[in-house]
């Protein structure tokens, strides 16, 4: 994935050629473009570890909603670590991401964080629930917080 990127940066460096240019002639979307050369956007380390951990795309994408280096690579050492899917990796970031987001971003912001993270906790939930293990959830709200209870039967 990283040597793709590189070889689209080059080849639109050396053709002069525009996102949307490069896609038309890849016949690609502009998107699959800019998502491809994103990946860039991570260091060689972070790079080296992804692919080391047989991570997938969808793994480094996520990662680079987070701000800055050391988040990323906090996030991506959990990941490693306990071999997380695509899924809960997007669920980790939001969480993290929400649990970091700074004073300056609105309520209306925050919410629509939490609102992305809990339908993704709602799809692993359903994952589990097609491998055969019973799930629950249960969500409240009370002066301004969030309560998630979770349940897991495994018979």
């Amino acid at each position: 994935m990283f040597e793709e990127a590189k070889a689209l940066e080059i080849t639109m460096k050396m053709r002069k050629m525009s996102q949307k240019e490069m896609a038309k002639s890849l016949g690609v979307s502009q998107s699959y473009v800019a998502n491809k050369l994103r990946l860039l956007k991570l260091d060689q380390n972070m790079r080296k570890q992804i692919l080391e951990n047989n991570l997938t795309e969808r793994h480094a994408r996520a990662l680079l909603r987070l701000d800055n280096e050391e988040n990323r690579q906090i996030v991506l050492d959990r990941v490693c670590e306990e071999k997380l899917s695509v899924a809960r990796t997007e669920a980790l970031v939001d969480l993290y991401y929400v649990a970091n987001a700074p004073e300056k971003i609105g309520n209306a912001e925050k919410l629509k964080h939490i609102d992305v993270f809990l339908d993704n906790l709602t799809k692993s939930l359903s994952v589990l629930s097609s491998r055969g293990l019973t799930t629950s959830k249960k969500i409240s709200c009370e002066n301004g917080k969030t309560f998630i209870s979770i349940c897991i039967t495994t018979r």
